[in-house]
This record gives C-alpha cells, sequence and structure tokens, in this order.
C-alpha cells in the first residue's frame, strides 16, 4: 500500500492499492459515514452510454471479496454530465482512492503500518505417517489447500515402498505449491516431518522451517502458530501479533489477573477502566463507539479477526476482551 498524501488533522488519505492484503485492510478502514472518491463509470445524462469520471460518495455499505472492495453510497461530488443517485464501485489492486473520515488511533495506525507490511505467503504442511495437510497464510487469513489430500495414500503403509511413495508424493505437492511462497514451515508429531524434509529437493530445503506439534490438520497450524512458527519466519505478522495478544490475555484470565470480557467491558470502558481492548472487527464496525472511548481515555485499541482460532476465542467471549487498569 502506498500513502500517496495524508492528514490526520483534516481526516484525510490518499492511498494505492497495491496487492489483495492491501484490500483486507481497507475493509476495516472504509466505513458507514465515509467519503470515498475515486474513478468509475457512471452512466451519462442522456442515458446513452457510460462515462469514466471521478464520483465521490457517502458509504452506506461495504462489502468484501478477494479480489475487490465493493463500496455502495450516495454521490456527493460528481461532474456535470452523469446522473445523480446512488452508485457502487470497486476498490481494486493498482487502484487509487481518497478516503475522507474521523479516524480513531487505533485506524490512523494501521494506515500507517499498512504501507510498511509487505505482503508475504507461507505455506504449512502439517505432516504425519501417511498424511499431509497444507494451509496458504498472508496477513488476509488462512486459506486450505484442499486438493492436496485427495493425492495423498492412506495412513498405513503395506509396505517400505508405499512409505517411499507417499515422501515423494509430498515432496512433489510441496514443490508445485511453493513456487510462490516466500517460506515453507514443515510441521506436525514426531519425527514424520523429518522424514519428509530428507526426501525434499535440496533447493527446496532452503524454504523450510521445521515446527513440532502434537496433532496435524487446522489444529495443529494453529498450535504452530501459538509457538511462534510465522513469527520466526516473517518480519511483522497480523495474525501472528493477534494471537500473541489473545494468549496473553487468556494467561491472564486462567490466573484471575486483572483482564474481564463480554458485555461488561463496555460498562469498564465508560468508566475508563481499560486499558487495553482486544475487539473482534465484527463487534467493532456494529460498536465503534466502545473502541473511541477507550482511545479517549488513553487506552489501546487491538482489533482481533475470526479468521484465526485466537479470533475465534475473542469472539466466543462476545466479541470484546479487556486488560483492566482497575476492577471497578
Amino acid at each position: 500500500m502506498e500513502i500517496i498524501k495524508s492528514s490526520r488533522e483534516d481526516g484525510y488519505a490518499r492511498i494505492r492499492l497495491e496487492n489483495r492484503d492491501d484490500l483486507w485492510y481497507m475493509k476495516d478502514l472504509v466505513a458507514e459515514g465515509d467519503e470515498v472518491r475515486a474513478l468509475t463509470q457512471r452512466t451519462k445524462l442522456d442515458g446513452r452510454e457510460k462515462k469514466t469520471c471521478k464520483l465521490r460518495l457517502r458509504v452506506e455499505k461495504t462489502e468484501y471479496q478477494e479480489d475487490r472492495l465493493r463500496v455502495t453510497g450516495e454521490i456527493t461530488e460528481a461532474v456535470e454530465d452523469v446522473e445523480l443517485g446512488y452508485h457502487t464501485f470497486n476498490l481494486e489492486e493498482e487502484k487509487e482512492f481518497e478516503i475522507w473520515k474521523d479516524f480513531t488511533d487505533e485506524e490512523w495506525k494501521r494506515v500507517m503500518e499498512a504501507q510498511e507490511n509487505k505482503a508475504y505467503k507461507v505455506l504449512f504442511c502439517l505432516v504425519e505417517k501417511g498424511e499431509a495437510n497444507l494451509y496458504v497464510v498472508e496477513e488476509s487469513g488462512i486459506k486450505d489447500l484442499s486438493d492436496v489430500a485427495e493425492n495423498i495414500p492412506g495412513k498405513m503403509y503395506p509396505d517400505q515402498k508405499s512409505g517411499k511413495e507417499f515422501y515423494n508424493q509430498v515432496n512433489k505437492v510441496l514443490k508445485r505449491s511453493a513456487k510462490d511462497m516466500d517460506k515453507v514451515i514443515l510441521a506436525g508429531p514426531g519425527h514424520e516431518k523429518n522424514k519428509v524434509y530428507n526426501a525434499l529437493s535440496e533447493d527446496l530445503k532452503e524454504k523450510i522451517f521445521l515446527q513440532d506439534t502434537s496433532v496435524t490438520g487446522k489444529t495443529g497450524l494453529h498450535e504452530a502458530i501459538k509457538r511462534g512458527a510465522l513469527k520466526k519466519v516473517v518480519e511483522s505478522s497480523r495474525i501472528s501479533e493477534e494471537t500473541q495478544e489473545v494468549e496473553e490475555f487468556l494467561d491472564e484470565l486462567r490466573d484471575d489477573g486483572m483482564v474481564d470480557y463480554g458485555e461488561q467491558v463496555e460498562k469498564f470502558a465508560e468508566l475508563g477502566a481499560v486499558k487495553k481492548l482486544l475487539i473482534t472487527a465484527e463487534k467493532r464496525r456494529k460498536n465503534p463507539e466502545i473502541s473511541k472511548m477507550v482511545e479517549r481515555q488513553g487506552g489501546e485499541v487491538i482489533i482481533v479477526h475470526k479468521d484465526h482460532e485466537a479470533g475465534e476465542r475473542i469472539d466466543n467471549f462476545g466479541g470484546l476482551a479487556a486488560f483492566l487498569r482497575y476492577r471497578p
């Protein structure tokens, strides 16, 4: 993401989107009531043809898709010869747009951080005897490579030959899948991952990081992230940072520390008792005032997302969790 021009005081930023991770950041930033201006197509007043022009909308809703963010709202500024009313345009890779909004501290921080973050793709391969599960982890979330399991033989090896065939098959799948990846994390219980590693080609081994986990599958993936595997291969990762914050909260909760969760957190925020707020993106969209209250009183706000296990835990707490200055 490139910030071409910005002013926190004026509540303004001109942004150029560079990759799909930038779109993911924007889905949390662009909200109802904001104003956005971008190049789009709009029917001319004579109704005969469409014209490429800049329109400014007051946002009423957004829809995030993997390759675009659809922004819908009422036109507030347009050239003379196009229809007014409502319009939808797409924010996509390589597109510039302008936004006017009352940025919270947390939102402005995320905009500044987003331009520093480099897009990354990490391939996770969770292995046990006769089974391999592959996932891609990006800033925008976790994706299953669901076709891999179809190419892997059953768990029990009838003979040594079938074991070699399994390793060769994993090698082929990893080599194909790792082409566009920055790093590959090979994880799982026991020594099976080491056997798979030893069977890999030398050029692929250069991308590999080994991580112990107690299980495989999605649970093993989340365990590897908790153990810091992603943090070790990626300098800055939204998922690992959110996981670390949630794990710290859960540790305090288990020890009866100065933390709380659920709807009472809103009352604590009103009293100025919240030092740090963990809030899901969905909860924040429904009730943005909680975050603003915490920031006005000098607290920190961390948005967590439900696309990984740690975010799901906070969602199960009602979307709100807090570290407290004191307990009212």
